[in-house]
């Protein structure tokens, strides 16, 4: 009995990442489809540029062997950290809605299997 109870129902799996889904699938019709705030084309320019400057400047004062390649390399880091952020900026708005809706679909799931596997008894 008691290998029973460690092995993972994977039918329950199934419905708490459905859960998940519909909760994302549900914050994107609520959303009408736009995930990004402000267009995404307009968002990453300006932080990218400003990352890949940080990053060309930083490698200038931080290495001490100072090649182009390095200064290259700080820049493209640069540029993917300052576009990484801008993406998580404009999309703070879908990404918090969706999060909280998956949360109450999955714990509504959680809910109800419990509530299978303990019956409450009124009688």
């Amino acid at each position: 009995m008691e290998s029973r109870s460690r092995k993972p129902d994977v039918g329950y799996l199934k419905k708490l990442v459905g859960a998940g889904w519909d909760g994302i699938a549900s914050a994107r019709q609520e959303m009408r489809g736009g995930v990004f705030s402000p267009p995404l084309e307009t968002a990453v320019w300006t932080p990218a540029a400003v990352g890949a400057a940080i990053g060309l400047v930083g490698t200038r004062f931080l290495v001490k062997r100072k090649s182009a390649s390095s200064a290259a390399v700080g820049g493209l880091v640069g540029s993917i950290v300052g576009c990484g952020a801008a993406i998580a900026w404009s999309s703070r708005g879908y990404t918090s809605c969706a999060a909280h809706k998956a949360v109450r679909l999955v714990n509504a799931a959680r809910d109800a299997h419990w509530l299978e596997s303990h019956p409450i008894d009124y009688a």
